[in-house]
């Protein structure tokens, strides 16, 4: 990345911090980092792991034109219930699966005004693969493509690095398709 010391991170459905930490762990540095979480007790433990991270609220008060222009990586493990086996399975009928549009709705902010953030970072269950024959992915995918970015997909397991079994998909795209390494084997 450019100038590591200058990196802004958007942290959306941020829970207690989980890709933040993974990334300063991983040697990203921040020098502004806005989260956004509506569960009152990950809030304080965000808080407490970050105190200089800016609390942003709901993701659907957001309003990208109060946040910094210069925004280097987006990430978000929008909310998984409306598309994990375990929930009803009702996707964008249910407002929680509707939650991904608010991570575009930033994205095309960013990209409308010229200054497109040119990283991002998601995740989700392994259902939101096969949820609505597949549909469901389709239409994120081609959301995040038509937006003008290059993306690349893997099913983990936690098993490999943790001791639980849990699949999750993530999903890393990156700005206008810019020559890159791949981030998955």
């Amino acid at each position: 990345m450019e100038n590591i010391q200058k990196m802004k991170l958007l942290d959306l459905f941020s829970g207690i911090g989980g890709f933040h930490l993974g990334l300063e762990q991983a040697g990203f540095k921040f020098d502004w980092v806005g989260y956004s979480e509506i569960d009152r007790f990950a809030n304080r433990q965000y808080k407490k792991r970050f105190p200089k991270a800016q609390e942003l609220g709901d993701v659907t008060t957001i309003q990208p034109r109060e946040l910094p222009k210069d925004i280097t990586i987006l990430c978000g493990g929008f909310p998984c219930q409306a598309f994990s086996i375990a929930g009803k399975r009702q996707g964008f009928d249910d407002t929680r699966g509707t939650l991904f549009f608010e991570i575009a709705r930033i994205l095309r902010y960013f990209r409308e005004i010229g200054k497109p953030i040119p990283y991002f970072i998601l995740e989700n269950v392994k259902g939101l693969l096969n949820h609505d024959n597949g549909r469901t992915f389709a239409t994120i995918y081609g959301v995040l493509t038509n937006l003008d970015y290059t993306i690349e997909c893997q099913l983990l397991n936690t098993r490999w690095f943790l001791p639980q079994n849990r699949e999750r998909i993530y999903i890393v795209g990156h700005f206008r398709g810019e020559s890159r390494r791949k981030v998955f084997p």
